[in-house]
């Protein structure tokens, strides 16, 4: 039977895990925008969900190696290892 104590207690461990939830994905939000920013060679901005800005660097066309035959992209493609490869010099 279901009493005041252990109503509280489900009451409380509810709110546990939905705040707990909602913390984790903050931090994940928070760390992805700064991962994009690192990557775009931005600084972060204070705000995650701050919109960006359009630019015609979010997408690259592949190119591929004429070494390995592998499709990479140019600007940030790195060496595969083999001596002629074109990228990553």
């Amino acid at each position: 039977m279901l009493s005041l104590p252990k109503l509280l207690l489900l009451v409380i461990v509810v709110a546990l895990v939905w705040f707990g939830w909602r913390w984790v994905a903050r931090v994940q939000t928070i760390g992805r925008a700064r991962t994009e920013a690192r990557r775009d060679g931005a600084a972060p901005t204070g705000s995650p969900f701050a919109p960006r800005a359009a630019s015609s660097n979010d997408a690259e066309d592949m190119e591929k190696c004429p070494e390995c035959g592998a499709y990479v992209a140019p600007r940030s493609a790195v060496s595969c290892g083999r001596s002629a490869c074109p990228y990553g010099r």
